[in-house]
Order: structure tokens, then C-alpha cells, then sequence
């Protein structure tokens, strides 16, 4: 009866609100994916930069400032690393609000200013983990006889890194970043919580605390939906980058 409910899109009922779970999900599902799109903005604007030039350029002083960037960041907590953003920039500096959520059609400054801390907190910590992925790739790929042979036939530094290097050495960090979007979008419970932020992720800490189990179900339910979907969407993806692979 559970599942014949499920394939109709009824996945519960709250106990506290006595509204439908799926329409819970549904409205704060915006504003998850627009955390989640901004941090993924921030770790592929980290990540891209210092991963290929340290790769390029292993231990020099680069790569060293990579590395020790990757290894803090893998070893700081999100939570702490947001709770000194909101420390230094809204209590310290008062230059941004410490928590909350305004639309994008409420305006684009303010919108900017509610989102850019929670999200540098996603992207910082998931850009850590993908750098070094990223950079193990490019030591690898950059060895190897077609690049050589690419270097050989006049290609220019940019071509080969852009068109022959970078691809294959994506295919480690797209593994990765599938993995986190799926937690990104399921919601990342605890970011959410210390920037007051109305997503998923919020919504299933405050289903749990009140023993909403309906929400709390419906809520796992969509993120396992969704992890899956990723993971078929980074297997296909795989395609694109390696054209050995192909799927029959």
C-alpha cells in the first residue's frame, strides 16, 4: 500500500502541519538547489584554477599552497567554518546578514548577500577534496604518451591541457562532485541549520526533532531519488570525457 501511494506521489502526510510531505519538499526544494548551485559555483572556480596549475607544477610553491588548502579544508568542519563567517563578517564587520533567505525577485544584492556565506561554506569544503583529485589526475595525464604526442604535432599549451589533459583527468573529480551534489541537493543538513536557510535540509532536522516522521520519511525517500538520478547522470557523463567508453 506504501509503495502503490508512493508511484502516485503521495508520500505522506505531516503530523504537525497536516500538509502533504511531497508539497513540504516542493517548496523549500528552491532554495536548496540554489545553495547548492552557488557552492558548486564556488568549488569549480577553486578547484579549476589550483588543481590543473599544481598539477602542471607539482612542488613548487603553487602546489604547495594547494595542497595545504585542500588538507584544511578536508580537515575543517562546515559548521565551524561558517560559524566564524557569520563571526566575522555579520557580528565583527556587520557587512552581511548573519542568517535567512531572500527570493532572487526580492532583489539581486540582497538575494547575493543571504546566500554568499552558506555557499562559500559548501564550496570551500568541497572544493578541498576535488583539488586534490584533480591534481592527482593532471600528474597522471600529463605523463602520459598522448599528451607527448599532442605537444609533438604543435598543439598549443592551452589546447592540450584544455583538449586532451583536463578531460581525462575529470574523471576522478566528476565521480566526486556527483557524490557531493547528491548530498548537496538532499541537503546539507547542517549548513542549513546555522544559516537559518529554508531547504531540505532544514526541514528534515526540524521533521526529526519533532518526530514529524512523515516529513522525515518523505524527505529520505526524495534525496535516495535523487542520489540515484545523479549517479546515472555522472555514469552517462563518463561517455562525454573518455571516449572509450561506451554503452550499449
Amino acid at each position: 500500500a506504501w509503495l502503490r501511494e508512493v508511484s502516485r506521489g503521495n508520500f505522506g502526510v505531516s503530523w504537525r502541519s497536516k500538509k502533504p510531505a511531497l508539497e513540504l519538499i516542493v517548496e523549500r526544494l528552491p532554495a536548496t538547489l540554489i545553495l547548492a548551485g552557488a557552492a558548486i559555483t564556488i568549488a569549480l572556480l577553486i578547484t579549476l584554477p589550483l588543481g590543473i596549475i599544481s598539477g602542471m607544477k607539482p612542488y613548487t610553491w603553487i602546489d604547495s599552497l594547494a595542497t595545504a588548502f585542500s588538507l584544511a579544508g578536508v580537515a575543517t568542519p562546515g559548521f565551524w567554518l561558517g560559524l566564524m563567517l557569520i563571526l566575522t563578517f555579520a557580528v565583527s564587520l556587520r557587512v552581511l546578514p548573519a542568517s535567512g533567505y531572500t527570493p532572487l525577485k526580492e532583489g539581486v544584492w540582497e538575494w547575493f548577500r543571504h546566500v554568499i556565506m552558506p555557499a562559500a561554506t559548501l564550496g570551500v569544503t568541497l572544493a578541498a577534496p576535488l583539488t586534490r583529485f584533480l591534481r592527482s589526475g593532471m600528474l597522471d595525464v600529463m605523463s602520459a604518451d598522448y599528451i607527448r604526442t599532442a605537444r609533438a604535432k604543435g598543439l598549443s599549451q592551452r589546447a592540450v591541457i584544455l583538449r586532451h589533459a583536463l578531460k581525462n583527468a575529470l574523471l576522478t573529480v566528476v565521480t566526486v562532485l556527483g557524490l557531493q551534489l547528491g548530498s548537496l541537493i538532499g541537503g546539507a543538513v547542517v549548513t542549513e541549520s546555522v544559516f537559518a536557510w529554508p531547504g531540505i535540509g532544514r526541514l528534515l532536522l526540524l521533521g526529526i526533532v519533532n518526530r514529524d516522521y512523515g516529513v522525515v520519511q518523505g524527505v529520505v525517500l526524495f534525496v535516495c531519488v535523487i542520489y540515484m538520478t545523479i549517479n546515472l547522470l555522472v555514469d552517462i557523463f563518463y561517455a562525454y570525457l573518455d571516449p572509450r567508453i561506451r554503452y550499449t
